[in-house]
């Protein structure tokens, strides 16, 4: 039997059916009533569909025809069971193209088959009066309180995926998460927590670029003639843990554990930078490697035309002259002790045979024991293009140099006599390491500099059973650089001033540095968070505990900082002093002597 929808006004008078039951005969009490539609179609095939949704779009006031399939005489799936009905389109003969559908998103999959009427699509038509008042604009011409809607714009296919819900509608829905809520009320309170925690992290300065892990372990050793996998993965591991790493003036620093290979320290580690007279601790390798300390080594006027070509007018000289004769023991300490260079083009020619075959031996050493960022382009270490070195590299020399012992030996020596024979001159020779002379402990190395600000050292020092390698480059305070990394790797603050050792007797070259006056036990540091070091104590101060600290008397009131700051007690931090302990409240920015 065919069905005719109804009309808007038709609505009315028959109530929705209750039950699956009584859908056909409430649809054809209301077919009989109006005849201006054509059949609904009862071959719909029973399946699987998705509750429709409806949105704010006007709908038309009369529902569109189907096609009745199995009326014309056409093969059809089976047809649907009592009371199913879905809105169309204005056309849904699917073999006259795509159909055309009112806007409504399905929200669900349930099978008709097994749907109570209250689950089947709800129609405009069966709509209150009420509900389409909510959903469309009021109409100022229909007398039945119902809008006449135009026809809804073409839909896409049924296999389209749903429109995303808007910003406003996720977050609304997010606001009713509770679980939600909850996960981002204990991240909250997480993060809260860990900010004391990171402000004592930025709070103390650290090399730059590298990872610092705690020295729980010891570090396993590193063989001294084997190249490492990648020199630039460092790992530092401290020795010290209850001071801050302290700042330098260098534009490089390293402080190397000489017996394991550890990295303590590291700035700017693989930074290009002339070595300057460092650079003579490898041609001394070479010359112990490849020598014979006992060989004679005689001036001759190839060899003095050589020293002559390759040292420039003011170069630190051992003071070899022509047709003397040295052994190659003695060339080495003119080498080292007075960082002669004229001793080192002397070895160069005795040890490589030439002195550009010499170079390239030391090149080749270098890439032999890891020193990737080092080239070099003479013996001596006068500046040149292409000659370069880096702190790490030097750390690595300086390590394996002072681990030889006829090297270690003769970088300790602080004064050397050579006597007078038939076949050279009279020399006494002064150690240049002037950390020699003066800091506990100080065992070997080299330095370098070239008049200037430049200043560059490789320093060897054992105490209490250890044996460290540090290494400055470029620093204009050498003493002050060099004793405070030296200090952190040992934990050991004691204070040693070289103008105080300068008083009881001379330090060699002490004039150079104007006798060390400017060594102080008040002098400070910059840190990196706008902090302040003191040397005296190897600790640091910062904000905002350093703002009370200067407005209420500093070191007259409070004396040298002799702890860290400790954030233990969650937004107060706390710093102890010589004569009293600073307590500020970071929250409030708050703080009082305690």
């Amino acid at each position: 039997m065919q069905r005719t929808p109804l009309n808007d006004d038709e609505q009315r008078a028959y109530p929705p059916a209750s039950s699956p039951q009584q859908a056909p005969q409430y649809a054809r009490q209301r077919a009989q009533r109006s005849h201006r539609l054509p059949p609904l179609d009862d071959s719909e095939p029973s399946s699987t569909i998705s509750t429709p949704r409806w949105t704010s779009v006007p709908i038309p006031k009369r529902r569109a025809s189907l096609r009745a399939s199995r009326g014309a005489g056409q093969a059809g799936p089976a047809a649907p069971g009592p009371g199913s009905a879905f809105r169309s389109g204005p056309s849904l003969d699917r073999q006259q193209g795509p159909e055309t559908r009112p806007t409504w998103q399905p929200t669900q999959s349930t099978s008709r088959s097994h749907r109570s009427v209250s689950d089947w699509p709800t129609f405009d038509d069966d709509v209150s009066t009420a509900s389409s008042q909510q959903r469309r604009p009021p109409s100022s011409t229909a007398s039945t309180g119902r809008m006449r809607a135009v026809s809804p714009p073409p839909q896409p296919a049924r296999s389209a995926a749903p429109p995303p819900p808007g910003l406003l509608r996720r977050l609304h829905d997010l606001s009713h998460n509770k679980t939600l809520l909850l996960l981002c009320a204990a991240l909250l309170v997480v993060l809260v927590s860990l900010i004391p925690l990171l402000i004592s992290w930025l709070g103390t300065p650290r090399p730059m670029g590298l990872s610092v892990q705690p020295n729980t372990a010891t570090a396993a050793a590193t063989p001294l003639n084997q190249a490492p996998t990648n020199p630039h993965q460092l790992v530092i591991i401290p020795n010290d843990t209850d001071h801050p790493p302290p700042p330098v003036l260098a534009t490089a620093a390293y402080l190397m554990d000489m017996d394991t290979g550890a990295t303590l320290y590291a700035y700017n580690p693989f930074m290009h930078l002339p070595m300057l007279s460092t650079t003579k601790l490898m041609t001394a390798l070479l010359a112990v490697e490849h020598g014979n300390l006992n060989q004679q080594v005689t001036i001759t006027s190839a060899l003095d035309r050589d020293i002559q070509q390759h040292i420039s007018p003011d170069s630190s000289l051992f003071g070899l002259k022509k047709g003397e004769t040295y052994t190659l023991r003695d060339l080495l300490y003119g080498l080292l002790l007075p960082s002669g260079n004229d001793a080192a083009v002397a070895i160069a020619d005795a040890v490589g045979g030439s002195y550009q075959h010499f170079v390239d031996m030391m090149n080749q050493r270098a890439r032999e024991l890891g020193m990737y960022d080092t080239h070099y382009m003479n013996p001596s270490g006068l500046l040149a293009t292409g000659h370069y070195s880096s702190a790490h590299d030097l750390a690595v020399l300086g390590r394996y140099t002072m681990s030889n012992p006829i090297l270690h030996q003769i970088a300790n020596t602080r004064i050397y006599h050579i006597p007078k024979t038939a076949q050279h001159a009279e020399h006494y020779l002064v150690n240049g390491n002037q950390f020699l002379w003066w800091y506990p402990g100080a065992d070997g190395g080299k330095p370098g500099w070239d008049g200037n600000t430049d200043f560059v050292q490789v320093v060897s020092c054992t105490r209490n059973n250890r044996h460290l390698i540090g290494v400055t480059m470029n620093t204009k305070d050498w003493w002050t650089d060099m004793r405070d990394l030296m200090n952190w790797g040992f934990d050991d603050f004691q204070w040693t001033s070289p103008y105080d050792v300068d008083l009881q007797h001379p330090i060699p070259y002490d004039y150079d540095w104007g006798y060390f006056v400017r060594d102080k036990k008040t002098n400070t540091l910059p840190t990196a968070n706008h902090g302040r070091y003191y040397i005296y104590t190897g600790y640091s101060v910062s904000p905002p505990i350093l703002n009370f600290f200067d407005k209420n008397g500093g070191l007259d009131k409070f004396g040298f900082p002799i702890g860290m700051p400790n954030y233990s007690q969650g937004n107060l931090v706390s710093q102890r002093f010589q004569k009293a302990t600073i307590q500020c409240d970071l929250a409030g920015k708050q703080c009082k002597r305690l």
